[in-house]
């Protein structure tokens, strides 16, 4: 029961932390809009590339890698929702991919693609909060329904093994970066 409650505060802190990041995005790509002449074009691309790489780490989350499969066992009556998901993300995927080609086009050419670049992302933005929703207000509650404990237990469990997996690239990441820091410098052979 334990490791259930852990995977559902977990999924549920999660979706929290996607709908802010989304949410703040949406409000600074909004302000660019209503003030093209004061948008920044480098700060631009650094948010669609911070989104690019939540979209990532999204599509590789524990809802398709673990909830969904394992709800998808559970009952056949979920097959409905979990197509409906599955076409949300398909369309996130192809809003995607615009996304980047718009970017390049701004990025090769000039600013005046600014808005299409915009639209691109509130479209893709509208996608992923229409996912979230979908799975706070209908899989978690039919997860809760129709998965046994023995199905949480694994979902949790699969749940730690991502977490502990993800602790341990930071930390390498981490010390890696620090013993680089921390190493004296030494004088270029050319200059001895």
């Amino acid at each position: 029961m334990l490791l259930a409650t852990y995977a559902l505060s977990t999924l549920s802190v999660e979706q929290k932390k996607q709908r802010g990041f989304i949410e703040r995005l949406q409000h600074r790509l909004r302000h660019y809009g209503a003030f093209p002449g004061q948008a920044d074009a480098q700060a631009v691309l650094a948010d669609i590339d911070r989104l690019s790489r939540f979209a990532e780490a999204r599509h590789q989350g524990k809802v398709e890698q673990w909830l969904m499969p394992a709800v998808r066992r559970a009952s056949a009556d979920a097959a409905p929702l979990l197509a409906d998901l599955e076409s949300l993300s398909r369309t996130g995927g192809l809003l995607l991919g615009e996304l980047r080609s718009t970017w390049q086009r701004t990025v090769q050419r000039d600013a005046g693609h600014l808005h299409q670049l915009l639209r691109s992302v509130e479209l893709y933005c509208q996608n992923l909060l229409h996912r979230l929703a979908k799975e706070e207000h209908e899989l978690l509650p039919l997860a809760q329904r129709v998965l046994s404990s023995d199905g949480w237990f694994s979902i949790g469990a699969g749940f730690l093994r991502h977490d502990a997996g993800q602790a341990g690239k930071f930390a390498a990441t981490a010390t890696a970066t620090a013993t680089f820091k921390a190493a004296p410098a030494r004088p270029h052979p050319a200059r001895m």
